[in-house]
C-alpha cells in the first residue's frame, strides 16, 4: 500500500480517509440534480414560478465564484480546516432550506449553501495530490470524477421519490446524515497539517476583485435572455462592472507577493491546456444534459421519464471511462493521449446527435450518448491528472481549484450561449416548438453541431498539453515532500480491531 499512501498514513486509515472526501464531495455532486427534480414543487407550494430559476442560479453563483480562494487558502492553512468548514456550512444551510417559509428566505438559504459546497468541492480535490503520490493519484481520481456522474443517476431518482413520499423539504434534510457521516470522517480520520511557524501571506486585494468580477459575470451568463434581456442596461452594467474588476484582479495578481492566481504558470502548457480543456469538456457535458431530454420528448415524441432515463447510460460510460483512463494513465505515465481521444470520441458522439431528427430511434440515441460519456469521462480524468501534476504539491490546491472553477464557468456559459442559439432557432420559443417538431429539429442539429465544435476545439488544444511524464524521478520527488508533511502531520488513532 505504500505506493498508494507515500504520505505514511496506514492502509486502513488511509480507505477510511478516501470514504469520507468521496462522501464529503457527494453532498455537493448531489444538490444540483436531486433539488432540480423538486423545483416545480417548490415553485407550486412557494408561490414563486417567476423566481423558478433563481435557486439554481443563488447554488451556481456561489459554489463556484470562491472556488479559486478556496483553493489557494487551503494551500495556505492546510485542507482539513476548509473540508470541515464547508461541510458544516452546507449542511446547516441545508436545514435552513427544509424550513424556509417563502422562495426569498429560500433563495438566501441556497446562497450560504453553495459557499458550503463550493469550499468542500475545492477543499476535496485539494487533498488527494496531498495523499497519493502522482502515479497512485491516476489510478484514484476515477473515483473522484466519477461522483459526479453517480451524483447525475442517483439524483433525480432519489430526489422525484423524495418529493413524491415525504415532500420537498426532504431534499434538504437528506443532507443531514450524510453531512454527518462525512464530517464524522473527515474529523476523525483525515491528517491534520500543522502549519510552519510563517505567517501566510492573503491576498485579500486580489480575492476581492475576483469576486466582486466573476458575480455580474455569473448573473449575465445565468440570468441573460430571460430575467434580464441581452440587450438591457441592467445587462450591459453587469457586463461593464465584471470586466472592471477582472481587470483590477489581473492588476493586483501581478504585484501580489502569493497572488491567489499565479497568472505566469496559468499561461503554461502544462497547467492553462488542461483547465482550458477542463471548460470545453464541461461545455459538451452540459450541452448533451440540457438538450437530449428536449430532444427526446419534442422531436421523438417520448416521455417524461423516457427523457430522463436515457441520461442513464451517458453517464454510467462516464464514470467507468473516468476509472479505467485513470488506471491506463497510471500505467503510461502520460495524461495528453487519454485527453485528445477522449475529446475526439466525445465530439464525434455530439456530431451524431448532430444529425438526429424525428425517425431517428431510441437506441440510437442511447448509443450517441454512450460514446459522449466514455470520451467526456476519459477526457475529464485526463484534465483533472494532468493539472494536479502541473504544479508542487504545496500549490496543489490552486490547480486543482482553477480546474474546478474551469469546469463550472464553462459549463455556465455554454448553458448560456447554446440556450440562447436554441431560442433564436425556434422563434417563437422553446415551447411553441415542441408542438411542431421540424423546427425544434433544426434548432436542435445546430446547437448540437456547435457542441460538437467546441469539443473539438478542445481536442485540437489538448494536442499541445505539455505532459509532465509519472517517471520515477518525479515519485522520487514527491516521496522527499511527504515525508516532511507527514511529519506535520497528527496521525488519526483508530479503534483497533477488524
Amino acid at each position: 500500500m505504500q505506493a498508494y499512501a507515500p504520505s505514511g498514513l496506514p492502509r486502513r486509515t488511509l480507505v477510511i480517509a478516501v470514504a469520507g472526501l468521496l462522501l464529503t464531495l457527494m453532498l455537493a455532486a448531489l444538490d444540483s440534480t436531486i433539488v432540480a427534480t423538486a423545483m416545480p414543487s417548490i415553485a407550486a407550494d412557494l408561490h414563486g414560478f417567476d423566481r423558478y430559476s433563481w435557486v439554481t442560479v443563488a447554488y451556481l453563483l456561489t459554489s463556484t465564484i470562491g472556488v479559486p480562494v478556496i483553493g489557494k487558502l487551503a494551500d495556505q492553512y492546510g485542507r482539513k480546516p476548509f473540508l470541515v468548514l464547508g461541510a458544516v456550512v452546507f449542511v446547516l444551510a441545508s436545514l435552513l432550506c427544509a424550513a424556509a417559509a417563502s422562495l426569498e428566505q429560500l433563495i438566501a438559504f441556497r446562497l450560504v449553501q453553495g459557499l458550503g459546497g463550493g469550499t468542500v468541492t475545492a477543499a476535496v480535490f485539494a487533498a488527494v495530490p496531498r495523499m497519493f503520490s502522482p502515479t497512485a493519484r491516476a489510478r484514484i481520481i476515477g473515483l473522484f470524477t466519477g461522483t459526479y456522474g453517480l451524483a447525475s443517476i442517483v439524483g433525480p431518482l432519489l430526489g422525484g421519490l423524495i418529493t413524491d413520499t415525504i415532500g420537498w423539504r426532504g431534499v434538504f434534510w437528506i443532507n443531514l446524515p450524510i453531512g454527518i457521516v462525512a464530517l464524522g470522517l473527515v474529523l476523525v480520520v483525515y491528517p491534520a497539517e500543522v502549519r510552519s511557524g510563517q505567517r501566510p501571506v492573503v491576498d485579500y486585494l486580489g480575492a476581492a476583485a475576483l469576486v466582486g468580477g466573476m458575480t455580474p459575470l455569473l448573473l449575465a451568463l445565468l440570468l441573460g435572455g430571460h430575467d434580464i434581456p441581452w440587450g438591457s442596461s441592467t445587462m450591459a452594467a453587469l457586463l461593464v462592472t465584471s470586466a472592471l474588476l477582472l481587470a483590477a484582479f489581473v492588476w493586483a495578481e501581478r504585484r501580489a507577493a502569493e497572488p491567489i492566481v499565479p497568472l505566469g504558470v496559468l499561461a503554461t502548457r502544462t497547467l492553462g491546456v488542461p483547465v482550458l480543456g477542463s471548460a470545453l469538456m464541461s461545455a459538451g457535458l452540459l450541452s448533451t444534459l440540457l438538450f437530449t431530454p428536449l430532444f427526446i420528448q419534442g422531436v421523438i415524441g417520448q416521455s417524461a421519464s423516457q427523457a430522463g432515463a436515457i441520461l442513464a447510460p451517458m453517464t454510467t460510460a462516464f464514470v467507468a471511462a473516468s476509472v479505467v483512463v485513470g488506471q491506463l494513465i497510471a500505467r503510461i505515465g502520460r495524461s495528453r493521449p487519454t485527453g485528445v481521444a477522449g475529446m475526439a470520441l466525445a465530439a464525434s458522439g455530439l456530431w451524431l446527435m448532430a444529425g438526429m431528427g424525428s425517425e431517428t430511434g431510441y437506441p440510437v440515441v442511447a448509443r450517441n450518448l454512450v460514446i459522449i460519456g466514455l470520451g467526456l469521462g476519459a477526457a475529464l480524468a485526463s484534465f483533472v491528472v494532468a493539472a494536479q501534476n502541473a504544479l508542487p504539491i504545496e500549490q496543489a490546491g490552486v490547480a486543482t481549484a482553477l480546474n474546478t472553477f474551469a469546469r463550472a464557468f464553462g459549463g455556465t456559459l455554454a448553458s448560456a450561449a447554446l440556450g440562447g442559439l436554441l431560442s433564436a432557432g425556434v422563434g417563437g420559443g422553446v415551447q411553441s416548438a415542441v408542438a411542431g417538431a421540424s423546427p425544434l429539429a433544426e434548432a436542435l442539429h445546430q446547437t448540437f453541431l456547435v457542441g460538437a465544435a467546441v469539443v473539438a476545439l478542445g481536442a485540437a488544444t489538448s494536442l499541445v498539453l505539455r505532459d509532465l511524464p509519472m517517471t520515477a524521478r518525479h515519485e522520487q520527488r514527491f516521496a522527499s515532500v511527504a515525508p516532511r508533511a507527514a511529519q506535520t502531520q497528527r496521525s488519526p488513532r483508530l479503534p483497533s480491531g477488524g
